[in-house]
């Protein structure tokens, strides 16, 4: 049997567009698809069956996928040599007829939202030509001020729970980020009035882009603004960045007291949370509660190196960042991994880097310098996350410094 490969809903879309145009048929039924058939046989010699139709067009249940000869038959038959050629051809009649409308939207001689929506709503952020697509369309509604087609947009249906497409989505939604934090008071108002309904807000705009340095700016805003019933973590995340804001903020005993119940979430058992969110507590709990034991305890539930790492960086760098003895905790000294034997993302690496950072950071507190330089010389300058940078420059310049 021939082998299938996939066909996008995208091209789907344009098969039935142009065999409308080349045949006069609506392929909406299964008499559509038996005229279709007899015509391909009658005019183009090409032999499918109305069954075979029927399933690739929807008509009745079937896949995303078709065997070559078919898809290829049927690009034959409107003109291009083969389904390849097809797919070239539509997507960049598509990615030009979009650019043209982009620029005569953002020179505001045309306002096309519907015309933007129904192209968004046939991105499935499969290839990063949409998500850079994506992305000029959120750039045209920050630079005219189109907050209806924004808000528009992050009421799209994505899946929000494959981390695939959250990091796609955190690519596309990276100038929101940077206006922010240039002070756009109209974007942060913007995403102020998403974060209690929107959960594409709540887990691209504040979950990825951790913005701690505006934590008693726009961020902190967001924070407060954001429910916890739509992210089934949210609760935790926002009752740790409150204790963080709150140690900012001097507020010691409120602090203790937001701490209280994160500890009380995380007993409660209800959910499984990230690494990245045990590593923030368990660091809350040494530094206001001289607990010890929390760490190795979280720590021991980390069955990968990738949560481990998250755990350890997160653990570590909140207490730096508020100027803790680092080496009270030895997690650091005797953790190994190989690092050959894992592949990592691009936001892992950028968790990586800080790993090295601290690492050399903590040797140099021991008066080690050579396992210091060790560290430091696996550290990369490429990844770095965006909400961290600063950072990250002050710790590579110190550290460097010190060899």
């Amino acid at each position: 049997m021939p082998a299938s490969i996939p066909i996008s809903v995208h091209e789907k879309k344009w098969f039935l567009k142009l065999i409308h145009e080349v045949y006069g048929i609506h392929l909406v039924d299964a008499y559509a698809c038996q005229q279709f058939s007899e015509a391909l046989l009658n005019q183009s010699r090409i032999s499918i069956s109305y069954n075979t139709l029927r399933r690739l067009f929807g008509i009745i249940k079937g896949s995303n996928q078709a065997s070559r000869f078919t898809l290829d038959s049927i690009s034959k038959s409107l003109g291009y040599p083969d389904f390849a050629n097809f797919q070239l051809a539509v997507n960049q009649f598509e990615v030009d007829f979009l650019n043209d409308v982009l620029i005569l939207n953002r020179l505001q001689i045309q306002h096309d939202d519907e015309l933007i929506l129904r192209i968004i709503g046939d991105f499935q952020l499969a290839t990063w030509e949409e998500v850079y697509q994506l992305k000029s369309i959120v750039d045209l509604c920050i630079d005219v001020q189109n907050f209806d087609l924004l808000k528009s947009i992050f009421e799209t249906s994505f899946d929000l729970h494959k981390e695939e497409i959250g990091w796609k989505l955190y690519v596309a939604f990276q100038s929101i980020f940077v206006q922010s934090k240039q002070g756009n008071q109209a974007v942060i108002d913007f995403v102020a009035q998403l974060m209690p309904t929107n959960e594409m807000a709540q887990r691209i705009l504040l979950q990825l882009f951790v913005d701690e340095d505006a934590l008693t700016g726009y961020y902190g805003r967001w924070l407060q603004a954001v429910s916890v019933d739509q992210v089934e973590d949210m609760e935790l995340f926002k009752q740790l960045m409150q204790v963080q804001l709150a140690v900012l903020q001097q507020q010691i005993p409120l602090a203790n007291e937001l701490l209280d119940h994160c500890n009380a979430l995380l007993a409660s058992k209800r959910i499984s949370y990230h690494p990245i969110l045990k590593g923030r507590l368990a660091a809350w709990n040494l530094m206001l509660k001289d607990d010890r034991k929390i760490c190795n305890q979280l720590f021991e539930g980390m069955l990968t190196v990738k949560d481990q790492l998250f755990f350890i960086v997160f653990f570590y760098r909140l207490q730096e960042l508020f100027g803790r003895d680092i080496t009270l905790i030895d997690l650091m000294e005797n953790y190994q991994f190989d690092e050959l034997r894992t592949t990592f993302t691009f936001p892992e690496k950028q968790n990586l880097n800080v790993f090295y950072l601290l690492k050399a950071r903590y040797w140099l507190l021991k008066n080690d310098k050579t396992q210091m330089a060790q560290s430091l010389a696996k550290f990369n300058p490429v990844y770095k996350y965006s909400c961290l940078y600063a950072w990250v420059d002050e710790q590579w310049k110190y550290l460097s410094a010190k060899l």
